[in-house]
């Protein structure tokens, strides 16, 4: 298996966790984040098969829609983002793959010898890395909804 055979196999297998971890939860607005994660993937993978750096870029949508979720819940009184209690586990499982394809990335651009490998698997790396850090943020969070809208990161803040 080549270099970016092995790329596409890891985005593929993000896709599916994805997908599948959508298919199981209970939680529409979770669905709905992680149907986006999934599609995310998936045009890593068309990118990586066409080598095209350019059209990989993160999807800002993520936030927002995790911003609603979250948001939504505490407005209608909810302590807990999601009742689903396996949606921790998914989670969890999501920051593995996460970590495992961004460490990928980065070793590998930083061996290759083809400037167009390196560029892309460089953006890649960075937009899993972002990834990584927003599913992550989700489960720190997944029981105190009030404090994580509130965060600076991804709270919603009145305009000066």
């Amino acid at each position: 298996m080549g270099l970016i055979d092995e790329a596409i196999a890891l985005e593929e297998r993000a896709e599916s966790n994805y997908r599948a971890a959508a298919e199981t939860t209970s939680d529409p607005s979770a669905a709905k984040i992680l149907i986006m994660l999934a599609d995310e993937e998936k045009r890593h993978a068309d990118a990586l098969r066409t080598m095209n750096a350019g059209s990989v870029q993160a999807d800002t949508s993520l936030v927002d829609a995790a911003i609603d979720w979250i948001g939504g819940r505490i407005e209608g009184g909810s302590s807990a983002i999601s009742t689903d209690a396996e949606l921790r586990d998914v989670l969890s499982r999501a920051m593995e793959i996460e970590r495992a394809t961004e460490t990928f990335y980065r070793e590998q651009a930083g061996t290759s010898d083809r400037e167009e490998i390196r560029v892309l698997f460089e953006r890649l790396a960075t937009i899993e890395k972002g990834h990584y850090l927003f599913v992550s943020s989700l489960l720190e969070y997944y029981d105190r909804p009030a404090e994580w809208v509130e965060s600076a990161e991804f709270g919603l803040r009145p305009e000066y």
